[in-house]
């Protein structure tokens, strides 16, 4: 079931950079309530609202919710998912995901 769980989260994982991808629509659906409902919005944006300018908050925030996305996706845990992202994408690759997701992000509040 774990190697299943892993080649779903690298299948998800591979169009990630473009911004019109399906893993990064449903990303931006998990900040918008669509998962969680208007409180989970309500929440996200008041977050990004008060740390808009603050791009180490704002970096820590997305790497949570994208993480948490993919492991509510695939039904693994955090940890799980945390370690299967950060073994697919090379870590300069990574940082420039992060500052896509962080735009993604900025978008809900624009």
């Amino acid at each position: 079931m774990t190697k299943l769980l892993k080649e779903v989260i690298e299948a998800d994982l591979r169009d990630v950079f473009e911004e019109n991808s399906p893993t990064r629509r449903f990303f931006r659906c998990y900040l918008d309530g669509s998962y969680y409902g208007e409180q989970d919005y309500r929440n996200n944006v008041e977050y990004l609202e008060q740390y808009k300018a603050n791009k180490k908050k704002l970096r820590s925030f997305v790497v949570f919710k994208f993480t948490k996305y993919m492991a509510d996706d695939t039904g693994c845990s955090y940890g799980y998912a945390q370690k299967v992202i950060v073994n697919t994408i090379p870590k300069e690759k990574l940082e420039a995901l992060n500052e896509e997701l962080i735009e993604d992000a900025l978008d809900l509040i624009a």
